[in-house]
C-alpha cells in the first residue's frame, strides 16, 4: 500500500516503511503485482524506425504522457517489415502490455490484440482506430507555396516506401495544387527509404537523371537534408531549386539553408496517441479520431528570405480566389 500510494496508513508508518524498504533494498515486483491488477503499467509503442528523428521525437511524446499517468513504455522497431512486426507484437502480447500504438509495416496484418489499440501515421489495416496526418493538405500546402510565391513548375516528389499510403496522398495534394498552375507539372517521383542513408542515395538517383525541374518535395526532412546537401556539393552552379521538407524537426531550423518543411508535430501525435490509450483503458474511447492538421514553416530552402515569415494558409486562400 506505501509504494501504491493507497490505503489508510499514517504519514508516519510511510515513513517507516519507506526507511525499511531502503535499508533492505527492497524492490516492488510488478510482475506480482499484475497478477492482482490485471494491468502490468506498461504501454507499447511499435514504431518502423526509432533511428528517423521523427519516431524519436514522436516516442518522446508518447513517453512524457504516459509516464505522467504512472506506465511504463516499451518501445521497439520494425524497420518496416511485416514479419518482424508479427514478432515484436507477440512480445508485447507476453509481457504483457495494457494498450498498443503502433505504426503499421508494409504489407503487415493489423495485430489482434485484447488491449486497446491505436494504428498511428498510417491506416490500421482491419479499420480498427488510427490517428494519421491530413495528407492531401500537407502536399497541397507545400506544392502551392512553391508555385505561388516562387513561380515554380516543375516538381519532383523525393521519397517515401513504394506503395505506402502517405506517400501516394501527399503526391495527390500536389497534383491538387499544381492543377491550378498552367504549365505546372509533376515531372517524376522517385521512392525511396525514409533514412539518411536513404536520402543520400535518393538524391544521388535524381542528380543523375535528365530530369529537369525547379521544386523537390521531400518525404521528410532528413531526406531534404541530404538533397541540399548533394545540391550544395555536386552541383554548385546549376539554377536554385526550391525544397521543401515533410515533418517540421526541430534540427530544420539549425541547417544552412534552414529547411522550409511541412510541419505535422510528431511530439504531439506521440501524446495524442497515449492519451487515447489511457481514455481506452478508462473506457473513454472516441472513435475515429480526427487526422492531425499540417501547417508550413517558411525558411530558406524553399527561396524564401530567411527571416520572412508567412501566414501560409491565409495566402494560399487568397491567391486561390486571385487565380
Amino acid at each position: 500500500m506505501v509504494v501504491r500510494g493507497t490505503g489508510r496508513l499514517s504519514d508516519g508508518t510511510r515513513k517507516r516503511v519507506r526507511q525499511s524498504m531502503e535499508t533492505l533494498g527492497y524492490v516492488y515486483h510488478r510482475g506480482a503485482a499484475t497478477l492482482r491488477t490485471n494491468r502490468s503499467g506498461l504501454l507499447g509503442l511499435v514504431l518502423t524506425d526509432i533511428s528517423n528523428p521523427f519516431f524519436s521525437s514522436m516516442a518522446l511524446g508518447f513517453e512524457e504522457v504516459a509516464a505522467a499517468a504512472g506506465f511504463m513504455t516499451m518501445v521497439t522497431s520494425t524497420y518496416d517489415e511485416a514479419d518482424r512486426q508479427d514478432r515484436v507484437v507477440q512480445t508485447m502480447r507476453e509481457y504483457p502490455v495494457d494498450g498498443l500504438a503502433y505504426a503499421p509495416s508494409l504489407g503487415s496484418i493489423a495485430p489482434s490484440m485484447s488491449v486497446p489499440t491505436l494504428a498511428i501515421t498510417r491506416r490500421s489495416q482491419d479499420g480498427s482506430p488510427s490517428l494519421r496526418l491530413e495528407e492531401v493538405k500537407g502536399g497541397f500546402l507545400a506544392a502551392d507555396h512553391m508555385a505561388t510565391v516562387h513561380g515554380a513548375r516543375k516538381f519532383v516528389y523525393l521519397g517515401g516506401p513504394e506503395g505506402a499510403v502517405p506517400g501516394e496522398e501527399r503526391v495527390e495534394g500536389v497534383k491538387q495544387a499544381l492543377s491550378g498552375f498552367a504549365g505546372a507539372q509533376l515531372v517524376g517521383v522517385l521512392r525511396g527509404k525514409t533514412s539518411a542513408q536513404g536520402g543520400i542515395e535518393l538524391a544521388d538517383r535524381l542528380l543523375s537523371t535528365n530530369l529537369s525541374f525547379d521544386a523537390v518535395l521531400c518525404h521528410s526532412d532528413v531526406i531534404a537534408y541530404a538533397l541540399l546537401h548533394a545540391l550544395r556539393t555536386e552541383q554548385p552552379g546549376r539554377d536554385p531549386v526550391g525544397v521543401i521538407g515533410f515533418d517540421g524537426l526541430p534540427e530544420s531550423a539549425l541547417f544552412n539553408p534552414a529547411v522550409t518543411s511541412v510541419a505535422v508535430g510528431p511530439e504531439e501525435m506521440g501524446r495524442r496517441a497515449a492519451q487515447w490509450l489511457l481514455d481506452a483503458l478508462d473506457g473513454n474511447v472516441q472513435s475515429p479520431l480526427a487526422p492531425m492538421e499540417p501547417h508550413l514553416e517558411v525558411r530558406g530552402s524553399c527561396g524564401c528570405a530567411e527571416t520572412e515569415t508567412l501566414d501560409v494558409i491565409g495566402r494560399s486562400q487568397l491567391t486561390s480566389k486571385q487565380r
